[in-house]
């Protein structure tokens, strides 16, 4: 399964103003992923799919979603991609959060190459 920096450019960041942190920790230089470039998925594509809605509630993370649905915490940021809502600070208690399925498709739809 993809995981999401597998495909971002990186870039080694040696600009003076981060020189007295890269110092104290013994780094040459720090690493910055470049954006993340994922696809739409178009209406076609979502009706193939199962949507299972949540309500947000106290406690809620997406990573806990993405456990208990995709089985691990590393694909949280489908879900919060998927709602439009990338971090749990969006997240209000109430809030209907879709959780997209099959995993694999959703992947495949969101990083396929032919855009």
């Amino acid at each position: 399964m993809s995981e999401r920096n597998e495909n971002r450019e990186v870039f080694l960041n040696e600009h003076a103003l981060y020189h007295k942190m890269r110092k104290s920790r013994g780094l040459n230089g720090l690493r910055h992923y470049g954006k993340l470039k994922l696809n739409q998925i178009v209406s076609e594509n979502i009706r193939e799919m199962t949507l299972v809605d949540h309500i947000w509630k106290t406690g809620d993370r997406l990573s806990k979603l993405a456990f208990k649905y995709y089985g691990s915490t590393e694909h949280w940021w489908v879900i919060g991609w998927f709602n439009k809502k990338p971090i749990d600070n969006l997240y209000k208690i109430g809030d209907m959060v879709h959780i997209p399925l099959p995993l694999e498709d959703v992947l495949y739809y969101i990083q396929r190459e032919d855009g």
